[in-house]
C-alpha cells in the first residue's frame, strides 16, 4: 500500500493546484457525472455492496483480482449481469514495474482468463495497476487503457465507514473517479452512505466506460486516466431497447429498436446476455414458448442498459391442413384444442372467416384459405389450397400462377397425376420417365407391341413408366444409353424435352413445319441434334425463351411440360380443323417460371398412376431424344 499512499498525496496536490490555477468550466449538460470503483475483489462483502447498489440504481466499476475473481466465479458474473464494469487489477497485486515482460502479461492474461468466464471471450477489460505503480515501458506490455483515480478516501486504512463516506462525500468533484475496497466491510457500508449523498447532491453514478464515452472521451491503450471534469458535453445514458413482437404464421416476429450508435444483444432462451449473444441485425422470427433478454449497448461491459425481458408462452397452433375429396371439404389441426378459421371464394361463396366443425361440402370452381389460433395458441401460418373448375385439388398449384391454367387442364384431362393430398410439385423438375408417361397419357394409352419387361435392366415392370417408355422407345422418339440403360429418373433438360417432344408431333402429324432461324441469344449452346427440335417447337409457338435466351441445359419443370402439352393439343386440333394450314401458330408468352406459392411437401410415395417424386440432379450425358 505503500506506493499507493504516495501516488494518492501526488494526485492530490496535482489536483489542488490545477484547481487554483484553472479557468472555470462549463456545467455538464446532462448534470454532474462520477465513477465510484472498487478494487482487491470480489470478496465476501461483494453481494452484500451489489444488492446496495442495485437498490440504488447505481452503477460501478469494479478492478478484480486475478486470484479472487478465480475464488468467486458467479459474483463475477453477477457484477457483469448487472451492467457493472468489470476490470484488471492484476492477479497477484504486485508492482508491474518489478516484473520481466513475461510477468507482466502473465498477471493481465491469467486475470483476463478468469474474467472472460463470467463475461465471456472476447471481452476487452480496463486495468488498474496495483500500487498505480506504472511507466510507459510496462503500459504498452499491458496494452489496455490505464485507469487511474482522483478520490482516495484511504478506507483501507480508516476502517470506520462514517469517516470513509466524509472523506468520499468531501473530496468528490464532477468527473472524479474514486478509489475504494469491497474487501473491506466498512468500505462497503461508507461508500453507500457516501453515494447517498452525492446522489441528493446532484450527481449520478456511472462506470468508468461511461464516464468517459458520456462526455465525448476515448480511451487509448497505454494511456492513463485519472478523471473526466465536464467539458459542456454528455451524450446521455444507455436507453433499454424496445422488444415488439407480431404473430406471423404461427410463429413470433420479433422487432427490437435502440438508441442511434447503439448495438442490441439478446437471446431466446432466457439466458443471460454475454459477448458470444446474438447481435441483433434484424427483425427475425422466433418460436414461443420462448424468453426474450435484449440489451443496448455501446460496450457490453460496462456500457450497456438495463435487460429487457420479454417472456411468452403461448405455443403456435399448427398449420391446418386442407384436402377436398369427392366434393368434401376437411381441414384438420394437430393442436388440441385449436379453433380452426377458414374463408373460402368462387362459385357460390363469398370471403368472409368462418369457424370450422365439421366436413363440407364445396363446389367446384372455390379457392379455400385456413388458418388456426384460439385462447390458447398464437395464430399458426395461412394455407391456401383450390379446388377448380374441373374438379381437381390442388395445394400447391393456385388460381394467381401463371402455370395455373396449363396444370389444372393436364392434371384433369389425366397427363399429369400429382405426389398425393393435392400436391403437385409444379416446380419440380421432370425426369425421363415422368415425360414418356405424359406422353403415353396424351397419345391415348395406345397399345404396344414390344414387351415393357427386360427392355431395360433399370425400368422395372411395375412402374407408372414401365409401358410408356416401351411405348416412346417403340415410336422412336426415346433411346437408351450404351451401357444399356434408361435412367428413368434422370431430369430431362429443356433442349431433350424438346427433341422427345418434336418426335411425337412427327408420329401424330406425319411430318412438321419448315422451320425458322432461331434468335436466342445462346442458340449456340444448343446440342447439334436438338437444334431442329428447338427451332421448329419455337416455329410452332410450343416453347420460347426468357429474356431472350433458352436455357437449353436448364431442367424442364412440371408447370413447363404442362403449359408444352397444352400447346400440342391446341397445334394439333387446330390443324385437324384446318389441314391445309401447316405454319406457325401464334404463340401465348412463356412466363418465366416462377416457384410454388405454397413450400413443396417432402418427397412422398405418389398415387396410383402418378409420375413419382422428382429427382434433383443434373444430366450427365448427351444424345438424341431422351439418350
Amino acid at each position: 500500500m505503500r506506493a499507493k499512499r504516495v501516488l494518492s498525496f501526488v494526485l492530490a496536490l496535482v489536483l489542488l493546484v490545477s484547481a487554483a490555477f484553472a479557468a472555470p468550466t462549463a456545467q455538464a449538460v446532462g448534470g454532474k457525472l462520477i465513477a465510484i470503483t472498487y478494487d482487491d475483489g470480489p470478496g465476501p462483502y461483494t453481494q452484500r455492496l451489489l444488492d446496495g447498489l442495485k437498490a440504488r440504481g447505481v452503477k460501478a466499476t469494479f478492478f478484480m483480482l486475478g486470484q479472487r475473481a478465480q475464488n468467486y466465479p458467479s459474483t463475477v458474473a453477477r457484477v457483469y449481469q448487472e451492467g457493472h464494469q468489470v476490470a484488471n487489477h492484476s492477479y497477484s497485486h504486485p508492482e508491474l514495474t518489478s516484473l520481466s515482460d513475461s510477468g507482466v502479461k502473465n498477471e493481465i492474461q491469467t486475470t483476463n482468463s478468469f474474467l472472460d468466464k463470467g463475461c465471456g471471450k472476447g471481452t476487452s477489460y480496463l486495468v488498474r495497476p496495483p500500487y498505480g505503480s506504472m511507466n510507459h515501458y510496462t503500459a504498452q506490455l499491458v496494452g489496455a487503457p490505464l485507469i487511474l483515480w482522483s478520490v482516495d478516501p484511504q478506507d483501507w486504512l480508516y476502517r470506520n465507514a462514517e469517516t470513509v463516506k466524509n472523506r468520499i462525500v468531501s473530496a468528490s468533484f464532477d468527473g472524479a473517479i474514486v478509489l475504494v475496497h469491497d474487501i473491506h466491510s466498512t468500505t462497503v457500508d461508507g461508500s453507500l452512505a457516501a453515494i447517498d449523498r452525492l446522489k441528493a447532491q446532484g450527481y449520478e453514478f456511472v462506470t468508468v466506460n461511461e464516464l468517459f464515452r458520456r462526455r465525448g472521451r476515448s480511451l487509448a491503450n497505454g494511456g492513463s486516466y485519472s478523471a473526466s471534469r465536464p467539458n459542456g458535453t454528455d451524450l446521455g445514458p444507455v436507453k433499454p431497447p424496445e422488444v415488439s413482437v407480431t404473430p406471423e404464421n404461427g410463429r413470433l416476429r420479433v422487432s427490437i429498436t435502440a438508441q442511434q450508435g447503439a448495438s442490441i444483444y439478446y437471446t431466446l432462451d432466457g439466458s443471460d446476455i454475454t459477448q458470444t449473444a446474438a447481435r441483433y441485425t434484424g427483425s427475425f422470427l422466433a418460436d414461443a414458448p420462448c424468453k426474450i433478454k435484449a440489451v443496448s449497448a455501446y460496450n457490453l461491459n460496462g456500457g450497456r442498459s438495463e435487460t429487457v425481458e420479454k417472456i411468452f408462452t403461448k405455443p403456435a397452433a399448427s398449420t391446418p391442413a386442407i384436402l377436398v375429396e369427392e366434393g368434401l371439404l376437411t381441414i384438420t389441426c394437430e393442436s388440441p384444442g385449436a379453433t380452426v378459421y377458414f374463408s373460402y371464394t368462387g362459385a357460390s361463396y363469398s370471403g368472409g372467416n368462418q369457424i370450422y366443425t365439421q366436413p363440407i361440402p364445396i363446389e367446384p370452381g372455390t379457392e379455400i384459405a385456413a388458418y388456426a389460433g384460439g385462447e390458447n395458441y398464437l395464430n399458426s401460418g395461412r394455407v391456401q389450397a383450390m379446388y377448380s373448375a374441373r374438379g381437381t385439388f390442388f395445394q400447391d398449384v393456385l388460381p394467381k400462377s401463371w402455370y395455373y391454367e396449363p396444370m389444372d387442364w393436364a392434371a384433369a384431362s389425366g397427363y399429369m397425376n400429382g405426389v398425393g393430398q393435392g400436391w403437385f410439385q409444379p416446380g419440380g423438375q421432370v425426369t425421363r420417365g415422368q415425360l414418356a408417361a405424359f406422353l403415353y397419357r396424351h397419345a391415348g394409352l395406345p397399345a404396344i407391341e414390344t414387351d415393357p419387361v427386360g427392355l431395360f435392366p433399370d425400368v422395372a415392370p411395375d412402374r407408372f413408366y414401365t409401358t410408356p417408355v416401351a411405348w416412346a422407345w417403340e415410336q422412336g422418339f426415346v433411346q437408351g444409353y450404351g451401357d444399356g440403360s434408361f435412367q428413368p429418373d434422370r431430369p430431362v433438360t429443356r433442349q431433350e424435352m424438346c427433341a422427345v417432344v418434336f418426335g411425337y408431333l412427327r408420329s401424330l402429324m406425319g411430318g412438321v413445319p419448315q422451320t425458322q432461324p432461331l434468335d436466342y441469344t445462346d442458340r449456340d449452346q444448343i446440342a447439334p441434334w436438338a437444334y431442329d427440335a428447338v427451332a421448329s417447337l419455337t416455329a410452332l409457338g410450343l416453347v420460347n425463351g426468357t429474356d431472350g435466351a433458352f436455357n437449353p441445359s436448364g431442367t424442364t419443370t412440371r408447370a413447363q411440360a404442362a403449359i408444352v402439352l397444352m400447346r400440342v393439343t391446341e397445334l394439333v386440333e387446330s390443324l385437324d380443323e384446318d389441314p391445309g394450314d401447316n405454319g406457325p401458330l401464334p404463340s401465348p408468352d412463356e412466363p418465366k417460371p416462377e416457384e410454388p406459392s405454397q413450400p413443396e411437401p417432402p418427397d412422398t410415395p405418389s398415387e396410383s398412376g402418378g409420375e413419382g417424386t422428382v429427382a434433383l440432379q443434373a444430366p450427365k450425358a448427351k444424345g438424341q431424344g431422351l439418350g
